[in-house]
Parts: structure tokens; C-alpha cells; sequence
């Protein structure tokens, strides 16, 4: 068991999140030509996962970070606000055209709380990155069903279980306490749920 919950840590890395919520808006929410959908998802995948990755690999090399699970406050700071730069450059030339407002909105959740995250890490707090990404995307899911109904109740419920498996699985691997996965997770809802508004 301890090693499927370690596999899960990783697999449900906040990194690729964002990346994963896009793509089931693309797929079940927006109806956009195919095209512009994959300029945006490639755009996406770039600045949200493949670029940070070169970060975190740069940093590792030169002995800034020591884990990709950032287990020390301290390494937090810079990925982090390196991240923070690469959402803003997305927010400003990844929607430029106006179109997909609930995916604008959502990064632009996804950057107040990475923003939150990288005060409390200067302040020497140290919120579960995993965490706020999960709630980030609960968050988004019930501002969608509020907006579209989309998606359905089963598929939020399920999202809880797999937060739920996240939190036990950072549990497992002694990389947090239980009140850093609720303050991760409520910042990731809360932002969610203070740009969700928008587009209602």
C-alpha cells in the first residue's frame, strides 16, 4: 500500500495539474475549432509543466533544490516564483483573444495561489503544493457546474476521493502535516472560488 501511495505522490504532482484541467475543459466544456485548442494546450503544457521541469532540473543541478516534492521551505521560493512568472506570461498571451473566460479565470486562480504560496514560504510556512492544486481543481469544477452545469456531481465526488488519496498518500510519505494539506487546500479552493465569480 505504501508504495502505491508513493506512486500517487508523484503521479498527482501539482505540476501537471493545470495541464489536466485544461484538457477536460478543452474536451467536454469549450467547443472551439481544433486548432486553436491545440495552440492553447501546447501553449499550456510549455509553460506548466515542460519549462518548469527544466527549471526544477536546472536548480537540481546546481544544488538549489534538493527533491521535486520540495521538502524544505527554503527551496520552495525560487521554483515557485519562477512558476509565477511562466502562469503570468500564459494569463497574457495564452488569452488574449477573449475567448475560454472560465480557463482565464482559472489561471488566474491558479496564480494567487501560487502567489499565497510563495508569502507563506518566505514566512517560513510550508502549505502542500498537492494539496492546492486538488482543491484548485474542485474549486474550478464546482464554478463550472455552477456556470454550465458541467461537470456532473459524480465527477466532483470522485475528485474528492482522489484528494482525499492525495492527502493520505502525503501522509504516508511524512512530507506534511495535516493542517499544512487543509491550508493547501483551502488556498487552492478559495482562489478557485474568488475567480469563479467572473464567469458565473
Amino acid at each position: 500500500m505504501k508504495a502505491f501511495l508513493r506512486f500517487w505522490s508523484y503521479l498527482a504532482n501539482p505540476i501537471f495539474i493545470p495541464a489536466l484541467v485544461s484538457l477536460v475543459y478543452f474536451l467536454f466544456v469549450s467547443f472551439t475549432e481544433s486548432e486553436v485548442v491545440e495552440l492553447k494546450m501546447y501553449l499550456i503544457l510549455i509553460l506548466t509543466a515542460v519549462i518548469p521541469m527544466l527549471i526544477f532540473a536546472i536548480l537540481k543541478l546546481l544544488g538549489v533544490v534538493s527533491s521535486v516534492h520540495l521538502p524544505d521551505i527554503k527551496d520552495r521560493i525560487t521554483p515557485l516564483v519562477s512558476y509565477a512568472v511562466l502562469l503570468l506570461i500564459l494569463i497574457r498571451s495564452g488569452f488574449n483573444d477573449g475567448r475560454h473566460a472560465p480557463l482565464y479565470y482559472f489561471f488566474v486562480g491558479v496564480l494567487i495561489a501560487t502567489i499565497v504560496a510563495v508569502i507563506l514560504a518566505i514566512l517560513k510556512y510550508k502549505l502542500s503544493l498537492h494539496l492546492m492544486a486538488m482543491g484548485g481543481a474542485i474549486g474550478f469544477a464546482l464554478m463550472l457546474h455552477a456556470s454550465v452545469e458541467i461537470p456532473s456531481v459524480f465527477v466532483i465526488a470522485i475528485l474528492f476521493v482522489l484528494a482525499g488519496l492525495t492527502a493520505t498518500s502525503r501522509l504516508s510519505m511524512k512530507a506534511h502535516k495535516g493542517h499544512e494539506l487543509i491550508f493547501g487546500f483551502s488556498v487552492g479552493l478559495i482562489a478557485q472560488v474568488m475567480t469563479g465569480v467572473y464567469y458565473l
